[in-house]
């Protein structure tokens, strides 16, 4: 019997882009992968122009997001009651951000953010569940490349504190923000390129390359301690987890069982690594000693949480016009729009919103999810799981200085719960070690012909 010689589609975990490739064809320039982008690599580019612009885009940034998550979410209706029900512990947050309007001092900010919480959660939770995840790093190269070269083109600068320095701000007036998506757009230009290397794709390689470097000079020079240290943090979290894909389980399990302890550990050292991070912002930075006003902040949040300390004011409730105390930070700050401020801690801020039991509860689904993860990753490794694990230590090594992973329509949202979420993927069939080092070659299916036997001698 002979085989069937019908042709073949490339996995579109394997090639990035999915796009039809022929088996007997050698891996080229990925010329085709930009010419035509699957689902999943569309929805994780338009989404994050829509966030990354949010700024400019204003009221249609918002509506965009909204839809793109409305429209991928339609076509992925046939699994979406698995994907939300497989990660239902992480959508608790957002649920009990909506639930606070019941004791809020101000129900419709929070009934309507709490609401935009919970749309950019399940974006987050659907981009974990993507059956293409290389295609969705893919994505978001383009996505934040596009938003760091309009930023270097059309971007402008901005104070520091009491001290008279400036910072390049890119399209914002915060610094913070540009410093944060720049070491966010490098850790992915790094996962990239491997991904292209991986898979033979030099015009890939080189796009990856050139986009490290400019998302390496916005960093620079915004100034931002506490993207530097992240980045640092996450750079070399990715680096030791790709290490760790060629080892064996037993490895994996130690590693991150050290991890956690020093998690933990780091966890205990809280104040002290607050005080290191002050001293080195203050060293590095020529940043004043209060990290550009937060320990007034902090020494604010502290009374505000006093006052309510069980349940808090409610999400989003605290950052509203017409609010004595929140008109006194913004003035504080010379925050003429009076919005888009925090207090740049996410423990400070969940306390303030949502209180002790908000807080709680939050370090309970972040414990499980993070249990979770590690486990998955002991199990079965893989080059985007490493990512994911790399951009949620990244994330959490800046809880100390800023608010992150609470903000609606936020990049940081995304990318926490997105990390989180990738816990809870169904279990996959193993792969060879082989095919994320060197992409296997995929050879042309043939018929064989039989095998003609020489003639044989007649016998004497």
């Amino acid at each position: 019997m002979t085989r069937s010689s019908t042709s073949s589609w490339t996995p579109a975990s394997a090639s990035g882009f999915a796009s039809p490739s022929r088996p007997d064809r050698a891996p080229g320039l990925g010329l085709a992968s930009f010419a035509r982008l699957n689902a999943d690599g569309a929805f994780a580019m338009v989404l994050f122009v829509a966030l990354l612009f949010a700024g400019q885009l204003s009221t249609a940034g918002a509506a965009l997001t909204v839809l793109a998550t409305g429209a991928y979410g339609f076509a992925q209706r046939d699994r979406l009651k698995e994907i939300f029900l497989r990660r239902a512990v992480l959508l608790v947050v957002p649920l009990w951000a909506i639930f606070s309007v019941a004791w809020s001092q101000a129900p419709g900010s929070t009934l309507k953010y709490g609401a935009e919480f919970l749309i950019t959660v399940a974006a987050a939770l659907l981009i974990a569940a993507a059956p293409a995840p290389k295609a969705v790093l893919k994505g978001l190269l383009l996505a934040f490349l596009v938003y760091a070269v309009a930023a270097l083109a059309f971007g402008g600068s901005v104070g520091m504190g009491a001290m008279g320095q400036t910072a390049f701000s890119g399209l914002s007036d915060s610094k913070n923000l540009l410093a944060d998506t720049a070491s966010t757009g490098c850790m992915i230009s790094l996962a990239v390129l491997v991904i292209a290397c991986a898979g033979r794709q030099p015009l890939w390689a080189a796009l990856a390359l050139g986009a490290a470097a400019v998302q390496l000079y916005l960093l620079i020079v915004s100034r931002s301690a506490g993207a530097v240290l992240g980045l640092g943090v996450g750079v070399m979290a990715l680096a030791g987890l790709l290490a760790l894909l060629a080892a064996g389980r037993s490895a994996r399990l130690i590693f991150t069982s050290l991890l956690g302890l020093g998690t933990l550990a780091a966890a205990l050292s809280y104040q002290s690594l607050a005080a290191a991070a002050i001293e080195l912002g203050s060293a590095a930075f020529d940043k004043d000693p209060t990290l550009t006003g937060r320990t007034y902040l902090w020494y604010r949040a502290a009374d505000l949480i006093a006052e309510r300390p069980l349940l808090g004011r409610g999400y989003s409730a605290f950052w509203v016009q017409g609010n004595i105390d929140a008109e006194g930070l913004w003035r504080y700050a010379g925050i003429a729009t009076r919005g888009g401020f925090n207090f740049h801690n996410l423990g400070v801020e969940i306390l303030v919103h949502l209180g002790w039991i908000g807080l709680l509860l939050t370090l309970t689904v972040l414990l499980v999810a993070l249990v979770a993860l590690v486990r998955r990753f002991v199990v079965e490794p893989s080059l985007t799981l490493c990512f994911w694990i790399a951009i949620l230590l990244y994330q959490l090594a800046r809880t100390p200085i800023e608010s992150v992973g609470l903000a609606p329509f936020h990049i940081s949202t995304v990318f926490v719960f997105a990390a989180l979420a990738a816990a809870f993927a169904p279990r996959r069939e193993p792969e060879p070690l082989r095919a994320w080092i060197v992409e296997p070659k995929v050879e042309t299916p043939r018929t064989l012909a039989p095998r003609l036997s020489p003639p044989r001698e007649p016998a004497a």
